[in-house]
């Protein structure tokens, strides 16, 4: 007869009569409490990286008046497109 093995979550080491749920890997198993667990850490951490990518892409946005004026340095006449073009650049970057 073939020995019978007690199963264990590979990261907590609970018994299979510990845990409602054990789930088989290739070389382990994890029960639901440290699924769970795992999770809530991934959670974490994209939460953290999407905190520093927000911060370090922020877009410094001039005032539809600057960007008009900076246009003008380059556009000659085309007033009523350059406003325009300034009010709904502002208004795009900043919702």
């Amino acid at each position: 007869m073939a020995k019978q093995t007690n199963l264990h979550c590979s990261f907590c080491g609970k018994s299979r009569d510990e845990v409602k749920i054990l789930i088989a890997g290739q070389e382990g198993h994890i029960c639901e409490n440290c699924v769970e667990h795992a999770q809530e850490i991934i959670v974490q951490e994209l939460q953290k990286r999407h905190e520093i990518q927000t911060t370090q892409y922020r877009f410094n946005i001039r005032k539809p008046l600057e960007i008009k004026q900076f246009l003008d340095q380059y556009v000659i006449g085309q007033s009523d497109a350059k406003k325009i073009l300034c009010k709904k650049s502002f208004f795009f970057h900043n919702e």
